[in-house]
């Protein structure tokens, strides 16, 4: 194998510079070259097997512990989501209106997202940081910065060496290591609204001696967060209008659940109920960004045992809890939640109560209302507080393992990883259903006092809920019914794995086969208690049954690297995974480099790869959902022809509807007030993936390094959680003979026609077909007195085209907010004597919200126009560091120098994540950030 080349010397050079390839910290083995001496064996990221060049068959992107530093980021999370390869599956925003998944930072490549992105700690696999009813993907949060040294992004499926998850590709995080002295760093910052304020602190200590090393660090991380109210783009609930011009604006969305509740037309005390009487701001409640606050240990310990023998261990120890994160009050539907009128319940209220006013029970009677059940009955109960979550994430993993240098050509590797997340979550805001329904049910006392008409409720502390206008709930009311709700889980692995790597004894004209083979062994157990309220439905927080399951893989794997000429080589690989509930699967991948000049190089690789269904797949539990729900019958007529129409009038409640009003139209409180489940399916198989590529790697001159790579992934039947609203439109358009008006129990309506539950779950639902290029531009050279670095990497998205496998229908994203053709980033530096400028531009590209005209405005329901189109963003970053004699090192930076503003994303719109009105995979929501930070070595 050849290490001399232009290429590979200028990949090395890279690997100084973190701009380029580099390789896997591993055990070394050494082989003679033709002068006896000694030539290092490596490990390279995509490969097991060590050799003596850094060049691969695939595309990989590194960022070096420079590039962390000069983001001034905290959080591993935002310096990988602002790659051009890579974007946010969770962050803290787009999760601040769930539960479970508040706070959590995972990541996605190719947007394929983060349960086909693997990612590895030092070669090896990390624990899921998700609650296993949720989903599976490690939590960045557990993996602190100040412990990377670099983080390797392999840009290609990888399953044949990796195993199940690399479908997308790599991200291997490289940790410290060979610390030698006490280091200190620490860092704060401020926006430029002086707001979210960060903190890191971390002190690392390491000693090398002759037969080993060892090391541990402590940290603290904090970050303060944004109130949704604290950003003009966030502080109320927005959607589209049309003005009476028939123009899109953007206004106020105010919530149909008034904190002085509404029965039917009228507010609680008995006047009549509109817009401005009912205003309520969500908004005022909600996280822009949700506060963490992180607290972590690791260790590392390498020690030989032998002259050929040596052993390594690694600790590591995070906890992660989320601050004051809330949302609004509690939006209670007394009919449906309380008297379970969508569950055929026969609970109410007589119009006589004595809780009802007057004025409203002499409205209510005019309108023929007997009970309080034959109406809509709502209200947000702002007397218990925001609905609050508490919840802390606590990480532990080992890893440690055996390494035997069994002479200069062979070596293997025994090692066992373990891993734990543990959740805790206190839920509060939240209220008993039950004890709601006996405090509703008053009368007088002899004394003439309003009390709960159940004795023993009485007894138990029952007093009456007045819900019939603002602040008319007790305190009293409000201790008996609140219900604070706890809910746990736990994500488990345990991963065993032995290899051996070396060179047969038979050489081909370039060079030794090198050869790897092993077997591997992981387990993975997940649990969810959501609580015992939560899982009965008797609280107001969604109904959740409990998770509990657990999967084991055996797998083997080969791989062989063939230097057929001196400028040709083949790389293979092959694995076969005995999966506990999905069987067996054969993964493969094959490469070839062909260098017919020092300075240029071609390269290939096609793989296939695969994800088996995790414990969330599985065994997740159903879980309440209010996700948005389109009914195909809302719009329908006396007239609208087709088996849709034909099947919508089939169901009594939307026939009579039709009949009084003309039409079936949904109110905007039906529109947003379906409930349902969804939840795992023990009969989802594995999706597949067919993948290749194709690139060079060209250097032009001694400072100048080109490379360019197509990629192309076709992933077959992709697990999903089947739309609410596929259910549906599968339930609907179908012959009227073939329908189910129930949709075989799948959905629920009321009275009124309008849907209050509709169930879905997982199904390998979906073809998912991306392809696009990279490429990346690296110049070195000195101007003046200093040294002078410039990257550009770039990412074309050609199409990222779903396709469902039952409709057959396809659509491509390519174009839309998260979807965007081009993404780049162009870093520039300027390195003088102990100082060093780093400028950077982030580039996302110009997009719709929808392509397909799938979003609407709140006026008439139509597609999104002027709201549609969003222009191109660049944002720019500075940062300067100045390196003192005694190497303590000082920098300060500023991200988003210009205070670029996210786009408009409202309600209505695909895009605009739930409190804060935009996307925030896509666009900054802090704004401009300020940062310094001190690192000292002793």
């Amino acid at each position: 194998m050849y290490t001399n080349s232009k290429i590979a010397n200028s990949i090395r050079i890279a690997l100084v510079s973190g701009a380029a390839l580099t390789v896997l910290a591993a055990p070394t083995t050494f082989a003679a070259d033709e002068d006896g001496a000694k030539v290092e064996r490596i490990e390279v990221t995509g490969s097991r097997i060590k050799r003596t060049d850094m060049e691969t068959t695939v595309p990989i992107t590194v960022l070096s512990r420079e590039d962390i530093a000069q983001t001034g980021a905290i959080n591993v999370a935002d310096i990988l989501n602002s790659s051009p390869v890579t974007i946010a599956g969770s962050d803290q925003s787009n999760s601040a209106f769930s539960t479970s998944t508040v706070g959590l930072n995972t990541t996605s490549l190719r947007n394929l997202g983060d349960s086909r992105t693997l990612v590895l700690v030092n070669g090896r696999r990390f624990v899921s940081g998700v609650d296993p009813s949720s989903g599976y993907a490690v939590d960045l949060n557990a993996i602190p910065t100040s412990m990377i040294e670099r983080i390797e992004i392999l840009k290609s499926a990888s399953s044949a060496v990796y195993g199940s998850d690399a479908v997308a590709g790599v991200v291997n995080i490289i940790t410290r290591k060979d610390f030698e002295g006490v280091e200190l760093n620490a860092q704060t910052g401020v926006s430029g609204e002086s707001d979210r304020e960060t903190k890191t602190v971390s002190l690392t200590s390491g000693k090398t001696w002759s037969g080993g090393n060892a090391w541990i660090s402590l940290g603290y991380d904090d970050d303060d967060g944004i109130k949704s109210t604290d950003r003009d783009f966030s502080k109320q609930d927005l959607a589209v209008f049309l003005d009476e011009n028939g123009n899109e604006y953007a206004g106020p969305l105010n919530s149909s659940f008034p904190p002085q509740g509404r029965i039917g037309k009228y507010n609680g005390d008995g006047t009549l109920y509109s817009g401005s009487t009912g205003s309520f701001n969500r908004a005022s409640y909600r996280q822009l960004v949700t506060p963490l606050e992180r607290k972590y240990a690791a260790a590392g310990l390498n020690m030989e045992l032998s002259d050929n023998v040596s052993m390594f261990t690694e600790v590591n120890w995070n906890t992660t809890k989320t601050k004051d994160s809330t949302i609004e009050p509690t939006p209670l539907d007394v009919v449906n939640d309380v008297w379970l009128k969508n569950r055929n319940g026969t609970g109410g209220m007589d119009i006589n109560s004595p809780l009802i006013p007057d004025a409203l029970r002499n409205a209510l009677i005019a309108d023929g209302i007997t009970n309080l059940n034959q109406t809509s009955f709502v209200r947000r109960l702002v007397e218990f507080g925001p609905r609050s979550t508490d919840l802390e994430r606590d990480t532990v993993r080992i890893a440690t393992g055996i390494d035997w240098a069994i002479n200069d050509t062979w070596a293997s590797q025994t090692y066992l990883t373990w891993g734990r997340t543990d959740q805790l979550q206190d839920n509060g805001g939240q209220v008993n259903k039950e004890r709601a329904a006996l405090a509703l049910d008053v009368i007088k006392d002899a004394n003439g006092n309003l009390v709960c008409a159940n004795e023993l409720a009485r007894l138990q502390g029952c007093v009456p809920l007045d819900l019939f206008g603002a602040g008319t709930v007790s305190e009293a009311a409000v201790k008996y019914i609140e219900s604070p709700a706890k809910a746990t889980g736990q994500a488990e692995q345990f991963v065993l794995g032995s290899s051996i790597t070396g060179a047969l004894p038979v050489a081909l004209p370039g060079g030794d086969i090198g050869v790897a083979m092993g077997l591997e062994y992981r387990e993975e157990r997940g649990v969810y208690s959501p609580g015992d309220l939560a899982q009965t439905g008797a609280s107001s927080t969604n109904q959740s049954d409990p998770t509990d399951g657990k999967l084991y893989s055996k797998d083997v794997y080969f791989e062989a690297i063939l230097p057929v000429l001196e400028d040709l080589e083949f790389d293979l690989a092959a694995r076969f995974a005995d999966h506990s509930v999905t069987g067996g699967d054969w993964t493969w991948n094959a490469g070839v480099e062909y260098t017919p000049l020092d300075s240029l190089k071609f390269r290939a690789s096609a793989a296939t790869a695969i994800r088996t269904p995790n414990i969330s797949d599985l065994y997740g539990g159903n879980g309440e959902t209010f996700a948005t729900v389109v009914d195909p019958c809302n719009g329908i007529d006396a007239t609208t022809t087709g088996n849709v129409a034909a099947n919508c009038r089939s169901i009594q409640s939307i026939s009579d509807r039709i009949a009084a009003n003309g039409e079936f139209v949904l109110t905007q409180a039906e529109q947003q007030g379906t409930g349902g489940t969804v939840g795992g399916n023990p009969d989802v198989k594995a999706e597949t993936a067919d993948t290749w590529s194709a690139g060079i790697i060209w250097q032009i001159v001694d400072d100048l390094a080109f490379t360019l790579d197509y990629y192309d992934i076709s992933v077959k039947d992709a697990i999903s959680t089947t739309s609410r609203t596929t259910v549906l439109n599968r339930c609907f358009d179908v012959d009227p003979s073939n329908f189910s008006q129930n949709c075989n129990g799948a959905a629920i309506r009321d009275q009124n026609g309008a849907l209050i539950d509709v169930n879905s779950g997982t199904s390998n639902e979906n073809n998912i077909d991306t392809s696009g290029i990279d490429a990346e531009f690296n110049y070195t050279t000195d101007i003046g007195p200093g040294s002078f670095k410039a990257q550009l990497i770039w990412n074309y998205t050609n199409e990222y085209v779903v396709t469902g496998i039952l409709s057959g229908e396809s659509i491509d994203y390519v174009g839309e907010v998260l979807y965007p053709e081009h993404r780049a980033n162009l870093n520039l530096s300027y390195a003088l004597d102990e100082m060093t400028f780093a400028w950077r531009m982030r580039y996302w590209g110009s997009v719709e919200d929808s392509i397909d005209g799938s979003n609407l405005n709140y006026t008439d329901g139509e597609p999104l126009t002027k709201f549609n189109s969003i222009d191109a963003v660049l944002y720019h970053d500075l940062n300067a560091s100045y390196t003192f004699t005694n190497g303590w090192e000082a920098m300060i930076g500023v991200r988003n120098l210009f205070d670029k503003q996210p786009p408009l994303l409202p309600q209505g719109s695909n895009s605009g994540s739930t409190g804060i009105n935009t996307a925030s995979e896509a666009y900054d929501v802090t704004g401009r950030y300020f940062y310094a930070g001190l690192t000292a070595k002793f």
